[in-house]
């Protein structure tokens, strides 16, 4: 697992530098950018994580493949993911990241806007809790469906970070 880990992060370097050559700092706020919505301050924007997941020592996530290719339009970096078998793809997200997530997006996400006043942002923010939401009830399902009891993989995924060794 180690080396796809690998080959996944040096997919999403190259993506970074092929679009914004020597520009790290530029990709980090336009992912920061994309994610709040607006303009941000430099305070705002988590250059040092950025760093850190250019470097190795913090993984992208699904966050920023997904930014990154809205972002540039480019869409090489899903190939390797449509040749993996079923038996190479990572395990679900836990359920209490999803919970996490959903409380975030729900909580401070949607009241923020609500103070905003600005009904888009209202609108899309209340969407994306709702989507978080709808994660939940899948990833559910879907442990119903294969069988395990979701307290002990929640229980299992906590007591390991987060991270399968299988």
């Amino acid at each position: 697992m180690a080396n796809q880990r690998n080959y996944l992060h040096t997919l999403f370097r190259g993506l970074v530098v092929r679009h914004f050559p020597g520009k790290q700092n530029c990709a980090a706020r336009e992912l920061a950018e994309f994610w709040a919505g607006r303009e941000l301050d430099d305070s705002e924007v988590d250059y040092g994580g950025f760093s850190r997941k250019m470097n190795g020592s913090r993984a992208f996530d699904i966050y920023d493949l997904f930014a990154l290719i809205r972002i540039t339009g480019d869409k090489r970096i899903l190939l390797p993911y449509g040749e993996a078998d079923e038996g190479d793809l990572p395990p679900s997200i836990p359920m209490p990241v999803l919970a996490a997530r959903a409380a975030k997006e729900s909580g401070e996400s949607v009241s923020a806007a609500i103070e905003g006043g600005d009904l888009a942002e209202i609108a899309r923010e209340a969407g994306e809790a709702e989507a978080a939401h709808r994660k939940i009830r899948e990833e559910a399902e879907a442990l119903m469906r294969s069988g395990p009891d979701p307290d002990e993989d929640g229980a299992a995924a906590a007591s390991s970070g987060g991270h399968s060794n299988g």
